[in-house]
């Protein structure tokens, strides 16, 4: 991160931090994901693509917040669709992810929610077509592991909030590609199919998404 960019995080924080104020409320919050960031999240590599691919990010899910006065407990859960479609090639992926978070809350009227979360459980399922063949699965064979970061911005009127929110999350993972069939010069395949390829069977993934949400106080 760029010193001008880090300096900017730091007076807007400050800002927030003098304008909100402390936060004397019970609150619950609710909020789910209603984008995702597009990102190239696939995992193969087509030698043979002749034009850009498409790309398609979905999530769904929610997140439960409970907070006492500035500080709370939350459960996240997230479920991330991403899609690449070439001219041979489509993968498509399926991420689980839930989080156990801590946050911290300023203000009353207007107020700021941040914190993080730490990954308390998931799975992950890649499925992958080349040109006419039969839909190959790629295994997750461990357990997940990450963390994420997030932040929500808060409305309050009359005992109900409105909330808008941005979350990103950071996951590691593995698959196997036994019994695949994956046509990689690895696989013992003819010439002409040795097409896709991979850097690593060890994955790193970053996921954000925008949240709105409603909150009820107390």
């Amino acid at each position: 991160m760029s010193a001008s960019r880090f300096l900017s995080l730091i007076l807007i924080f400050t800002s927030l931090l003098g304008a909100c104020g402390r936060s004397d409320l019970i609150r619950i919050r609710l909020l789910s994901p209603v984008s995702e960031v597009e990102k190239d999240h696939a995992i193969l590599t087509d030698s043979k693509e002749s034009s850009t691919p498409v790309y398609t990010n979905t999530s769904s899910g929610g997140s439960l917040y409970f907070l006492l006065k500035s500080i709370g407990l939350g459960y996240t859960t997230v479920t991330t669709n991403f899609e690449k479609t070439g001219t041979n090639l489509t993968e498509k992926t399926t991420l689980v992810t839930n989080f156990a978070d801590l946050a911290f809350g300023i203000g009353e009227n207007y107020s700021f929610m941040w914190g993080a979360g730490v990954l308390s459980g998931g799975k992950q399922k890649t499925e992958l077509k080349y040109g006419s063949n039969s839909t190959w699965e790629l295994r997750n064979v461990n357990v997940l592991t990450g963390h994420s970061l997030f932040f929500t911005l808060g409305h309050h009127g009359s005992g109900f909030e409105t909330l808008l929110g941005y979350r990103m999350n950071f996951i590691k993972s593995k698959f196997d590609d036994s019994g695949t069939k994956i046509p990689t010069e690895y696989m013992g395949m003819s010439p002409t199919d040795k097409d896709v390829s991979y850097e690593s069977t060890r994955i790193s993934l970053t996921t954000s998404q925008v949240q709105l949400g409603i909150g009820f106080t107390f």
